[in-house]
């Protein structure tokens, strides 16, 4: 099972924000520069919930992920593990503190990670090398197979529920308690890193999690806004935290959100939602009865012809009027039974009694198609052959649907169904405010992840005593609201419903819900074609509020069928019938593919002056809340590894080291771990026992070293290969990129001409002087600060490099400029150069390419007076 498009989007939101974070060493910086490559400025835009980095856990990361619900976020927590583990220091245990939001989902989560052949569990097994062993807090308590040695040595992940910390409850309290199943892992507490919690036992299983310093994992973290305190977290002593959420906390360090459209173009959702309102609950039985045979006959027929077995569901939720009154729900089921449904295609689930349990609804054995709920369904159930959700409320209740809407929304098989009318899911009610149904309908969309946007609406004329039809397209759904207890019996009349079945009105109101469903569904697919045209380039929930520019009118013809020419690789692409050439956009790793490692130079000077060694120093004990915790290695734990390495044979040593390294190190581009690690070796083997020690006590300063050098020849060696391609034609350019309708640059300039956007990027002083020289000539038509991070224009090589400026001139040339002060003239910057000049060499006679200096210049760049002397003559 692999990620979908939209859910990777999420893992490298999260990879970038550790970079950054991993650049600059602060929360808050790393936070806002993450957006700020995306264009988003925290301190510019009016958002509920983008803001400036909430440090309310101090010194560690925060960070939350919104996601629609049925969007996959427990696949997608399971991947995030690997780039947040990755980031730590190789000696921090790899401990996972999973919270939920309640026992069932407690359960069904427990059970999906313990079992290694499910989906989640391969992908986490296939990141940390099938070490991972998955507790319950029962295991925990027992110390079955959970202890320091184990903990070292595998990925622990333990399945929590907050109750279980938070209840008062004697078997709740037992995590605080003194635990002799435990009593290894006090041992393994340094004093120095031992700041136990007060009042309990350092044998208490509160007390190891705090010590092991756990990532956590908030799955529906919006769900525990109330009990999941800042307290209890900062007592869980906390190294990450990674929130999943459909509705976030306004505190919340959002890094993604995924716009809701997205989960109907993978076809987890069943899209749009059909809601029709009825006079009474008879009419609202009648119709999901009818509705049903209706589905279950084309889905007979879509299986006939080729598709998967399907057999729709309705939801009907009763609101009794206590708790405890199961006679509502047995008195619905005989009346269903009264209506020719055989009884064992009904079933009751409610907190007292579930008929459903370890019952498979998917199977095609199961005879069910007909649950009778309240609101049991509202988490950690979800069956995608529920279709349709009837609210048996009287016309003087509040209709609650939406605490269980989001039980119908999931698609069956992640696969768009032929037939139309199962790509949609129903809610039929009987309100006398049907407005007032709709407004509690779309509470529950904004609390799945949804808003106003992802629906429309239509409400028919209304006689009086008849109903209101009223259609409702979005993406996705579901809530807890609190529950109403009415007054009145339900108005059910069996004898009724079976008229009713029979006449010419049913027939007319099945007709007018297959139509609305037909009609919503054109129109929402024509939404979904609109939203796919779009670029967007910023999540839909912020496109109000972020600034973008559009190109000014007078340049919108001139640049509507511009491309510019970027780097392609031609491969071979096998089909059933026949292997073809087809060229796809250059990517380094394609240049490194048969680089050796093994064979490349591996003599390193180790040397390291006082002063480099005083910078670190200086840097790891810098103290600044917002500085991350787990950046800041404990001196108690090198110890430990030094005294541990000094016993150690020298071969012993040399593997230890290189495999610590490499673990440093981590990917470089397309080399395997193990060639890293037999490259690490041949670097040090030849280093005498003090060099060896030196570098056991400061890895990171010196895997840095390494890493470099593996960089240098990988760079060397892509050049070469990427030099050899173009000659012998297997890499060329290809017109690709276009300029993009509109921009979002963090900050803007203005007040030079000739600006192809209204508003351009930011750029230093050098660069604005320069620009504004070249916008005054009378040969220029216009030009555009080009933007960086996958948004503005890539020169695609040897390395990656966007250049500063695109200019077009009248003479129709277009030129590409690099900008560089005096003191940046070292190798990048001839790289950039070579990789320049020889792009302006195969994209043709209508393109150039110059790196400008003030004075001082490389080889083949300009200053910039030559650069504008050459320009002035292009009309």
């Amino acid at each position: 099972m692999e990620l979908k498009q939209y859910q990777q989007e999420v893992i490298n939101d999260l990879s970038d924000f550790i970079e950054q974070l991993e650049k600059t060493e602060n929360l808050k910086l790393a936070f806002s520069n993450f957006w700020g490559l995306k264009g988003i400025s925290l301190q510019n835009i009016d958002d509920r919930y983008l803001k400036t980095y909430d440090n309310s856990i101090k010194g560690v990361p925060r960070v939350t992920v919104k996601v629609p619900t049925a969007g996959g976020k427990t696949f997608i927590a399971c991947n995030a593990l690997k780039p947040i583990f990755e980031s730590f220091p190789i000696d921090k245990a790899k401990v996972v503190a999973w919270f939920v939001p309640s026992d069932t989902i407690l359960k069904q989560t427990y059970k999906n990670l313990n079992n290694t052949s499910h989906p989640y569990r391969q992908k986490i097994d296939s990141h940390f090398g099938s070490a991972v062993k998955v507790y319950q807090k029962q295991d925990l308590l027992q110390g079955a197979s959970f202890s320091p040695t184990e903990v070292k040595e595998q990925l622990s992940i333990l399945i929590l529920s907050v109750q279980s910390f938070r209840s008062r409850s004697k078997e709740a309290r037992k995590v605080y308690q003194e635990n002799e199943n435990l009593q290894e892992f006090p041992k393994t507490f340094s004093e120095h890193k031992k700041k136990l919690l007060p009042n309990i036992d350092e044998t208490a299983l509160m007390q190891v999690i705090t010590q092991l310093n756990p990532v956590v994992v908030i799955d529906e973290s919006h769900n525990f806004e109330s009990n999941l305190t800042v307290d209890m977290l900062n007592n869980i002593n906390p190294s990450f935290i990674f929130d999943l959420t459909a509705t976030p906390r306004e505190q919340s360090n959002i890094i993604s959100f995924v716009d809701a459209i997205k989960l109907k173009n993978n076809n987890m959702v069943k899209l749009p939602v059909v809601v029709y309102n009825h006079n009474n609950t008879n009419e609202v039985i009648n119709s999901a009865i009818q509705l049903q045979k209706t589905l279950e006959q084309k889905a007979k027929y879509g299986q006939e012809n080729g598709g998967k077995y399907i057999r729709p569901i309705v939801l009907f939720q009763a609101q009794p009027k206590s708790k405890k009154d199961n006679i509502t729900f047995d008195k619905i089921k005989t009346q269903l039974i009264e209506l020719g449904i055989p009884e064992n295609q009904i079933k009751i689930k409610t907190a007292q009694k579930d008929e459903i349990k370890n019952v498979d609804l998917l199977s095609p054995d199961c005879e069910v198609r007909y649950i009778i709920t309240v609101n049991a369904l509202k988490e950690g159930w979800d069956c995608p052959f529920a279709y349709i959700l009837a609210s048996l409320a009287n016309k003087s209740s509040t209709i609650d649907v939406e605490q269980i809407l989001g039980r119908v929304l999931r698609l069956p098989y992640v696969t768009k169904n032929k037939v139309n009318l199962l790509n949609s899911s129903y809610v039929f009610t009987s309100s006398k405010n049907f407005i007032k149904t709709l407004d509690n309908i779309v509470v529950g969309l904004n609390n799945a992840g949804f808003s106003a946007k992802d629906f429309k609406a239509k409400e028919e004329q209304k006689e009086p005593e008849k109903e209101i039809s009223k259609q409702i397209d979005f993406t996705d759904v579901f809530n807890q609201i609190d529950k109403k207890e009415i007054n009145e019996d339900l108005e059910i009349n069996v004898d009724n419903i079976k008229k009713l079945s029979n006449s010419e009105k049913s027939q007319q109101q099945l007709d007018d819900i297959l139509d609305l469903a037909k009609k919503t569904s054109h129109e929402f697919e024509k939404t979904v074609e609109e939203y796919n045209k779009d670029e967007n380039l910023i999540p839909t929930e912020l496109k109000d509020k972020v600034k973008t520019y559009p190109i000014k009118e007078v340049f919108k013809e001139e640049v509507k069928n511009l491309k510019l020419p970027t780097f392609f690789m031609k491969i071979k692409v096998t089909s059933v019938f026949e292997t073809k050439d087809t060229y796809i956009p250059l990517q380094k790793g394609a240049l490194l593919q048969d680089f050796d490692l093994s064979k490349e130079d591996h003599k390193i000077n180790f040397a390291q002056t006082s002063s480099e060694m005083a910078i670190i120093d200086l840097t790891e004990g810098r103290r600044d809340e917002y500085i991350p915790k787990y950046r800041k290695v404990a001196n108690e734990i090198k110890e430990v590894f030094i005294e541990y390495i000094s016993a150690l044979s020298p071969e012993g040593k040399i593997n230890t080291i290189a495999n610590r390294l490499s673990n440093v190190i981590r990917k470089i581009d397309e080399i395997p771990e193990p060639v890293i690690i037999e490259y690490i070796k041949k670097t040090i083997s030849d280093l005498d026992s003090d060099k060896i020690s030196e570098i056991s006590n400061n890895e990171y300063f010196y895997a840095r070293i390494i890493k470099n050098k593996i960089n240098r020849l990988a760079d060397k060696y892509a050049k070469k290969q990427f030099l050899k391609l173009l000659d012998i034609g297997t890499v060329k350019c290809q017109e690709s990129f276009q300029f993009h309708k509109k921009i979002s640059p963090k900050n803007t300039v203005n007040g030079i001409t000739k600006n192809l956007y209204v508003e351009e990027g930011e750029m230093n002083d050098f660069e604005k002087r320069v620009i504004y020289d070249i916008a005054n000539l009378d040969s220029v038509v216009f030009w555009h600060r080009n933007l960086e991070r996958g948004k503005g224009f890539l020169l695609n090589g040897f390395i990656n490099h966007y250049p500063d400026f695109i200019v077009k001139m009248k003479n129709g040339k277009i030129i590409i400029i690099e900008t560089k002060g005096d003191h940046l003239d070292g190798s990048d910057s001839l790289q950039k150069l070579k990789l320049g000049e020889k792009w302006a060499s195969k994209a043709g006679d209508n393109y150039r390419y110059f790196m400008a200096f003030n004075n001082a210049k490389l080889d083949g760049a300009k200053s910039v007076a030559e650069l504008i002397e050459i320009l002035k003559d292009m009309k």
